[in-house]
């Protein structure tokens, strides 16, 4: 028996590539021999198979993990080979967040939404999130999916021990983290850090990720001119592990704008390195945090420049919130456990909330 994982596109450093190369590594730890399949990847970094290849080397008692972010062409043919399946799904973004800056991807979700009631057919149904899970109630019962994390505790963030380190930098830094992408609304954090200088706060703002959308990114950069903060607006790219290590070392915290996130990856990471966050509600997100951490998803941005000024400015609550945080990502990195994974993979009849 196998686990064979395939998902549209696995590329290392994207989160559900991440993701997908992160089961295959827990299987292997319990035994379990797991193959890596796609329609589009970059062969030159890791073992990963054409999808089409998939379809050959599949046996009846293999167990098939279909990792399903977005429209999947090949849905209905996968559904129909003879194994267990298991689907594990990240959310949907809702295509109206997608519209203005990315047309096509907007299509692509809007066609997933369409394929909803085909993921019944799963035997399994694993979801990031409870939020995640809610938005295919519909078709498959709350009470029937596993919720499991899509991180591991073996991922080099996770490794890296909290530090605190001797130098201050002469500016609070503001981190932003994650595809570059409409839906995450960087335009108002770029908003946020405009409001904080108007308090004479000089601030900075470093966004850390890849910067697909040339239109988005040229949006962002106009705007933080517009607002006289380009200067104070680091624009970082991908980044790699040690790099993006040493980045929530000097970050004083992390601001979360998204209008969707079915969990959202930086944010544990942010937790474990015990540094504030601040995330906009109504997203998967809230799931993770402490209510002092939230806002509401219509709150004006001057009540987020208030907030984000007043709690960094008391060490103390800095302090007691570092320790607080550490804690729950800890908490929340042992619901995906390897033993988590191994009851899933080789009982596959549980289900239930891990």
């Amino acid at each position: 028996m196998k686990l064979r994982i395939c998902a549209p596109d696995i590329f290392a450093g994207d989160a559900v590539g991440n993701h997908c190369i992160g089961i295959a590594r827990t299987a292997m730890r319990f035994g379990m021999q797991a193959e890596l399949y796609a329609q589009r990847f970059d062969a030159t970094v890791l073992h990963i198979q054409p999808l089409s290849n998939l379809f050959d080397q599949i046996d009846a008692d293999d167990v098939l993990l279909v990792s399903y972010s977005i429209f999947d062409p090949f849905l209905e043919q996968l559904l129909a080979l003879p194994c267990r399946k298991l689907c594990y799904f990240h959310g949907v973004t809702d295509p109206d967040l997608l519209r203005e800056f990315e047309p096509r991807t907007a299509d692509l979700c809007e066609a997933s939404l369409a394929q909803f009631p085909l993921l019944s057919r799963f035997q399994s149904f694993i979801a990031n999130s409870h939020s995640t899970a809610r938005s295919v109630a519909e078709w498959i019962a709350p009470t029937s999916i596993t919720i499991v994390p899509p991180v591991f505790a073996d991922m080099p963030v996770f490794l890296r021990t909290p530090t605190r380190r001797a130098e201050q930098r002469l500016q609070p830094d503001l981190m932003v983290v994650g595809r570059v992408v409409p839906h995450k609304c960087v335009e108002d954090a770029i908003k946020v850090l405009a409001l904080l200088h108007e308090r004479k706060l000089k601030f900075t703002l470093s966004i850390v990720g890849s910067m697909p959308n040339y239109d988005y990114s040229k949006f962002l950069v106009n705007q933080a001119r517009s607002l006289s903060v380009l200067d104070y607006v680091n624009f970082l790219g991908m980044v790699d592990d040690e790099d993006l290590l040493d980045c929530y070392d000097r970050s004083s915290g992390l601001l979360v704008m998204s209008r969707h996130e079915g969990f959202c990856v930086p944010v544990l990471e942010a937790m474990h390195f015990g540094k504030p966050v601040f995330i906009r509600g109504g997203t998967a997100v809230q799931e993770l945090c402490r209510p002092e951490s939230v806002f509401d998803p219509h709150a004006p941005l001057a009540g987020w420049a208030d907030a984000i000024a007043s709690r960094l400015a008391d060490p103390v609550h800095v302090d007691a919130s570092a320790r607080e945080e550490i804690t729950r990502s800890q908490e929340i990195l042992l619901r995906t456990d390897t033993s988590v994974w191994q009851q899933i993979l080789l009982a596959g009849s549980e289900r239930g909330d891990t």
